[in-house]
């Protein structure tokens, strides 16, 4: 590769990060005052994020605590530990986290994911729910369609349309109404109390069965998964240490900034790619585009497990740790803590954001001393 196509391709990674944001908002705590407006998107990572005011376009927020009670005039997509949206959204809302509660007006879809989910009696969502997690509860109105895959799902609110379900246990409250069809994939029958209305028919679907050599496969892909991790950590460090050694470094440098990063790349990425597909660039710098894409995602803890794994040993050995034994120790401590159920979709996520988020920091980065040195 040339240095102008690498210096191309760094840009064009570089422009998934949000350098053209309008306001971006970023520290320990970070707060938008309810007499605050912000007439265009707003980016926003810190351990505490509150978005009390007024927001006409899009919000981005990441964040160990994440509050959006003002009035979006666009969408929101925001990850956490804890995230609340009580304001009036007038797009829609893409959120994950350990707790995901939401309570107000939304203008379009919702799509959540996490360990407990909840949407208040006060939520109403004009189109489509989509939602994932251990425990979720709707008791606002939907409507249309909501799909939902939970280990256990309660219904007390309104769907307008069909209700798609597939999980554990399946339970609606005396005041669940599904305006359309219940379709729903699980071991036990659903739960229906007195007074519950389904107006179209309900369907039962049986759960998923996984052939004996699926499931062999299944159990060797981690094995085979970790192997090809550690390889391509190993040679990532010695060929391209400007990208691997420099993201491990930024794992513990702004550690909510690098997840917002992360969950942009993960979303905005591929529409991107699309785009420059598009362009005058052309399709051959697209496609390694889509490839770089795809490897960082993939490949996303190998600079979270080095920087863990530098950490780890260099508190036993007091000193300089080599990025190579860094890495293999701390691939063995994540796939440790990824086999406790309670904490393995979360650590996973997590990595996988600040992983993103790194590896366009460190491109960035890389792009900076590409542009001082002379042609």
């Amino acid at each position: 590769m040339t240095r102008r196509v690498a210096l191309a391709v760094c840009l064009i990674v570089w422009a998934v990060a949000p350098g053209w944001a309008t306001e971006f908002r970023a520290g320990k705590t970070v707060s938008i005052e309810p007499n605050e407006v912000i007439d265009d998107d707003l980016f926003a990572a810190g351990s505490s994020v509150l978005i009390a005011g007024r927001v006409t376009g899009d919000v981005f927020a990441a964040g160990e605590s994440v509050r959006v009670t003002g009035p979006i005039g666009g969408s929101v997509m925001a990850a956490g530990r804890d995230v609340r949206v009580t304001g009036a959204v007038d797009g829609s809302i893409r959120a994950a986290g350990q707790n995901v509660s939401l309570t107000g007006l939304v203008g379009r879809n919702i799509a959540a994911a996490g360990q407990a989910l909840l949407l208040a009696d006060t939520t109403r969502v004009a189109r489509d729910l989509h939602a994932a997690g251990g425990t979720l509860n709707v008791d606002g109105r939907i409507g249309r369609r909501a799909a939902i895959a939970a280990e256990t799902a309660s219904i007390r609110g309104d769907i307008g349309d069909e209700l798609y379900f597939e999980g554990g246990t399946l339970s609606l409250g005396p005041a669940a109404r599904i305006g359309g069809d219940l379709v729903h994939r699980s071991r036990a029958r659903p739960e229906v109390a007195t007074g519950a209305v389904i107006s179209g028919q309900t369907t039962a679907l049986p759960p998923r069965q996984r052939p004996e050599r699926e499931k062999e496969r299944r159990s060797a892909f981690p094995v085979i998964f970790a192997l090809m991790t550690l390889v391509f950590g190993l040679v990532g460090i010695a060929a391209a240490p400007r990208i691997f050694v420099a993201g491990a470094d930024a794992v513990g440098n702004r550690p909510w900034w690098n997840l917002l990063l992360g969950f942009l790349t993960l979303f905005v990425g591929p529409a991107f790619v699309a785009i420059v597909m598009l362009t005058v660039i052309g399709l051959p710098i697209g496609l390694l585009m889509l490839v770089l894409w795809i490897a960082a995602l993939a490949f996303s803890c190998v600079p979270v497990a080095t920087s863990v794994g530098r950490w780890l040993v260099e508190k036993i050995k007091r000193g300089p740790v080599s990025p190579y034994l860094g890495l293999i120790v701390g691939l063995i401590l994540l796939a440790l803590l990824m086999q406790i159920p309670v904490l393995r979709w979360l650590i996973s996520a997590a990595v996988l954001l600040v992983g993103l988020g790194v590896y366009v920091r460190a491109a960035k980065g890389l792009v900076a001393d590409m542009r001082k040195t002379p042609a």
